[in-house]
Formats: C-alpha cells, sequence, structure tokens
C-alpha cells in the first residue's frame, strides 16, 4: 500500500517528488555533517523523532522517502515518529529559505553566486507555481487583490509567506499536524485516546540502528535516481 495522503494513497511525481527528494539529500547531509555536534537546530514538533540519533532520524528520513516516492514500497504504519521523519524535509526547507534571506544583504557577483543565493526559494517556487498558485489566484479573483501575493516571486524576501508556502506543500501530505500533539498534556493515556482516536498513532520507540543500515541509508539517498511509477 503506497502512503496515505491528504490527497489520496499516492506517491509523490514530478516536480513534487523532485522538490522532496532534493529536501532529503540536503536534509540527510546537513544530519551528517552535525554529528559532531550536540544539538541539531531543526525541530519537527514531536519529542520522540526529536530526540532520537542522527543516524537514527537518517534511517527513518531514508524509509519514508523510499514510500513516499516508490509505489512498490509498501509505506510504513502512520505513527508519530514516521510523520514527524516524513514533515522534517519541510522542516528543513523553513531553516534553509530563513538563512537565504538572513543572508541577501551579502555581496553577491556571478551567475553562480546568484544560483546559490536563491536555491532553495527557486526550488521551492517550482512547486508553488505547479501546485499552490492556481488556487491562490482563484482566491484573488473571488476576494479581491493580495498586495503581499502581487508582490511574490523566486526571489522574495518575505520569510512567513515562504513558510506559508512550505507548509501548504506538507499540506499535500499530512492530513494534520498529530505528531505535534504534546501527549504530556493529557493526564493519562486513555484521556488521549479517547478524545482522538489515536491509540495506535503514538509511540515512544525509535529501534537502534547499525552503522551498515545508515551507511545504506545514506548511499542510497545521495545516489537516488528519479524513476516513473
Amino acid at each position: 500500500m503506497v502512503w496515505r495522503t491528504s490527497l489520496g494513497e499516492r506517491v509523490l511525481q514530478s516536480i513534487e517528488a523532485e522538490v522532496y527528494l532534493t529536501a532529503v539529500q540536503h536534509s540527510v547531509e546537513y544530519l551528517q555533517d552535525s554529528l559532531d555536534f550536540d544539538e541539531v537546530e531543526i525541530k519537527t514538533g514531536d519529542r520522540i523523532f526529536d530526540s532520537a540519533s542522527i543516524n537514527q532520524k537518517t534511517v527513518l528520513l531514508h524509509t519514508c522517502l523510499s514510500a513516499l516516492l516508490r509505489s512498490a514500497i509498501e509505506a510504513p504504519p502512520l505513527t508519530n515518529v514516521t510523520e514527524a521523519a516524513a514533515y522534517y524535509p519541510f522542516a528543513f526547507l523553513k531553516l534553509r529559505v530563513g538563512d537565504e534571506i538572513m543572508m541577501s544583504q551579502e555581496e553577491w557577483s556571478d551567475e553562480e553566486d546568484e544560483a546559490i543565493k536563491y536555491f532553495y526559494r527557486r526550488l521551492i517556487w517550482k512547486a508553488f507555481e505547479q501546485y499552490l498558485l492556481p488556487a491562490w489566484q482563484a482566491g484573488i479573483e473571488e476576494f479581491g487583490p493580495n498586495e503581499e501575493l502581487d508582490n511574490f516571486h523566486d526571489c522574495s524576501d518575505d520569510l512567513d509567506l515562504w513558510r506559508t508556502v512550505i507548509d501548504e506543500l506538507a499540506d499535500r501530505i499530512f492530513w494534520d499536524r498529530d505528531w505535534q500533539i504534546k501527549v504530556r498534556d493529557f493526564e493519562s493515556p486513555t484521556d488521549l485516546d479517547e478524545s482522538l482516536g489515536l491509540e495506535e498513532y503514538f509511540t515512544d520507540h525509535i529501534p537502534l540502528v547499525s552503522k551498515k543500515q545508515v551507511a545504506d541509508a545514506v548511499a542510497e539517498i545521495k545516489n537516488w535516481q528519479m524513476i516513473e511509477n
């Protein structure tokens, strides 16, 4: 069974798959570069996933990437941990866009530097044009001009709007943000289950992973080849 998204049971295709793959590849590179640090900046909102080791996160990212891009791969059970892992690349994109905008006052000269300066914004923009812009334009036709959208482009410095775009792209995969629910806010597991019907969703367990599992996951993500499903 393929991944059960808010748009039905499907795998990601075309530009959506390209953006997600790039985000995962760069996320894993970022994680591997962070092995010598005590804390990783990116948080998903799920305490269990966020407290996992870098190697555990890497294997989980590979599991989600495989299920979201390969129709022959069975989707893992949807738990707070797997959905947080699937969301992690979107959280990574928010961080990187913020970094790009923060550095926007730096001096840039040649074309190569321009490509680096706007890399993540232009990557996200391709998906925005394909999947979100038509609905946004329809909203303008119905409700009137939107100055914020009129001034939005692939080099925009409007971080809040970029974060909205990234969240809406994530919403194409997720039904909701259940993994961000704080379980400790409920008096007992029974209260949580009865209130939300999530008795099989929340877990506090992440399996240990071997060095070979991590190496295989990193290598496959790095060398991933896009194929038509």
